[in-house]
């Protein structure tokens, strides 16, 4: 398995959220799962708390992975509230929220790590902290920010130092290859059925990986390597792994 970004191979398996299908999305079940099916990266979501920690959840609204009431929100609830729910209650499994200091320390080495900021944060302090625990726990070389062209401007302007990957969102007017292009990213993240051969040809060109966000069946995968992807998302990378038939 490849251990840094130095070092990857290609194509490679991220797993979105973990190893996600099988596990609760962005828990720490998740995440070893992942690393132990031989994924090459592990996508994860940081979010800023009421009360300014950092925690690992891809919404913002809690009660549709957790047993919180309708309209709770992380960024409404202090840290010690949000580590006693259980993410896995609307699969009938237990789990908790996670934090990026946790992800770092158990598997810092083991896998790259995709994280995916929705936000900066006020005075971009998701971006700041993250880039700090990036250095404390020495996993520079197994790091990206992603993120769309906001979130990117925040990124290079206060932390450079740390790879960045352009996201594409449907709702985004600025196109990917323009947006990695401005930014100083090194990949960018395809958006599934909003990208051609053409796109993924030209970012090659510029010296730009190309992510695609996602892939879950052997058509898919197939498929997407047949354009040059270089990295699929997959909430199923254990099957992907099996695909490009290789593993832990």
């Amino acid at each position: 398995m490849a251990h840094s970004l130095a070092d990857e191979r290609f194509p490679a398996v991220i797993a979105h959220r973990g190893l996600s299908a099988k596990y609760p999305e962005n828990s720490i079940e998740a995440f070893e799962a992942a690393v132990a099916c031989g994924a090459d990266e592990i996508e994860l979501d940081v979010r800023l708390t009421r009360d300014g920690k950092m925690i690992v959840s891809h919404d913002n609204r809690l009660d549709r992975i957790t047993e919180a009431p309708e309209g709770l929100t992380v960024d409404g609830c202090d840290l010690d509230y949000l580590l006693s729910l259980n993410t896995g209650y609307r699969r009938g499994m237990k789990a908790r929220f996670c934090r990026p200091q946790e992800v770092f320390s158990l598997f810092g080495g083991k896998i790259i790590f995709n994280l995916h900021l929705k936000t900066a944060g006020e005075n971009d302090v998701i971006v700041e902290r993250l880039a700090g625990m990036i250095k404390e726990y020495r996993v520079e070389d197994h790091v990206y920010f992603a993120g769309s062209p906001r979130e990117l401007e925040r990124m290079e302007a206060s932390a450079p130092e740390v790879r960045r990957c352009a996201i594409q969102l449907p709702r985004d007017t600025l196109d990917v290859i323009t947006s990695a292009k401005t930014y100083g990213c090194f990949r960018a993240q395809l958006w599934s059925g909003l990208y051609t051969a053409e796109t993924v040809e030209r970012l090659h060109a510029e010296g730009i990986g190309v992510n695609l966000f996602h892939a879950e069946t052997p058509e898919e995968y197939a498929a997407a390597m047949s354009l040059g992807i270089d990295a699929i998302l997959s909430n199923n990378a254990d099957l992907a792994v099996g695909f490009l038939g290789r593993g832990s």
